[in-house]
């Protein structure tokens, strides 16, 4: 894979911190330790580009990639990690909901989830977000290198249902192997030259 220039515009707590820009974006989107950081590292081809923590919800704000000056790549704390509590879940939509509503060059979402595992009420939860504001949804199923062939095709038929989107939005990729990763680029260059918010 070729490398990509990334850079970090800056991360945020509240939309006045929001890096201001013109370029299409996406965010990134995924339970806690789903491998968002890593997933981001493994499509612009660096060790080292995004954070990657081995504690879950290390991840608190909203991060701002900028990538070959073309495209945003928003990397989104995790959900679904218990530490923290309710006013954990407050603070995540409090976070998310201006983002959603308010910013104007998001066209689509990259849900990030583990291949081995049906999309939970957090994950539909995401989709239903990017579905209010007519965002167009990749899902990224990342570590397919832990599956067989059929047992990936399995799976992709249980994540497709559980979200209702297409087969063709669905991607079985592994960062490590560096796998599937040209087909999500594909996807992100779709969604992004359509710059179309249809889900």
């Amino acid at each position: 894979m070729q490398y990509h220039e990334i850079e970090l515009l800056g991360s945020a707590a509240r939309s006045d911190q929001w890096p201001v820009s013109d370029l299409p974006e996406l965010i990134f989107a995924g339970r806690s330790n789903a491998g968002k950081s890593s997933l981001i590292n493994g499509l612009t081809n660096r060790n080292n580009a995004a954070y990657v923590g081995k504690t879950p919800g290390k991840t608190k704000l909203l991060n701002f990639f900028e990538v070959d000056q073309r495209y945003v790549f928003c990397d989104a704390p995790g959900y679904g990690y218990a530490k923290g509590g309710t006013y954990a879940a407050v603070s995540f939509g409090d976070l998310l909901e201006p983002y959603f509503e308010q910013r104007e060059t998001l066209c689509g979402m990259v849900l990030v989830l583990d291949i081995r595992r049906v999309p939970n009420d957090d994950d539909l939860t995401m989709v239903n977000y990017a579905r209010m504001v007519h965002l167009p949804v990749i899902a990224a199923c990342v570590k397919s290198d832990k599956l067989s062939r059929s047992e990936q095709n399995k799976q992709l038929k249980l994540i497709t249902q559980a979200l209702n989107i297409s087969s063709s939005s669905a991607v079985p990729c592994s960062s490590i192997k560096k796998e599937g990763l040209d087909a999500v680029w594909k996807l992100i260059h779709q969604m992004t030259e359509n710059q179309k918010k249809i889900v």
